[in-house]
């Protein structure tokens, strides 16, 4: 038996008298205006769970690490990912992901085929 929410984003299958849920998720591994390039990944897992647990499946799926090791002064520092979720139907509309305890229902579904759109950002800048 397979239920469809929200067209094609939530899926909900029911195997063996277990409920499993699905999403569509797209995903962004960088903004580039000029050449925006989305993927689009399925992940196991409910609307209800938060969006922590979510970007560690994510992270799982794609092999994106979850930080970048910069050496500093003899140190090495872990620098974390930075994640994103788009806002509005407009390319550039991405807002910061502040509580990674929040739950998945409370994000827009601004994908383009209406399913939740993030971005994961790994890169690291320095200003001198």
């Amino acid at each position: 038996m397979e239920n469809c929410i929200f067209g094609n984003c939530i899926t909900i299958h029911k195997e063996a008298g277990k409920i499993k849920y699905t999403m569509n998720i797209e995903l962004f591994r960088e903004l580039d205006f000029d050449n925006p390039q989305s993927e689009i990944i399925t992940v196991d897992i409910d609307e209800n769970s938060s969006i922590g647990e979510l970007l560690t499946e994510v992270h799982n799926l794609t092999k994106i690490p979850t930080y970048t090791e910069l050496e500093w002064d003899g140190k090495v520092e872990k620098i974390a990912c930075r994640y994103y979720f788009k806002f509005d139907s407009d390319f550039g509309d991405f807002s910061y992901v502040e509580d990674l305890e929040q739950k998945i229902s409370d994000f827009p579904k601004k994908g383009s085929n209406n399913e939740l759109c993030i971005l994961i950002d790994g890169k690291v800048g320095l200003a001198n």
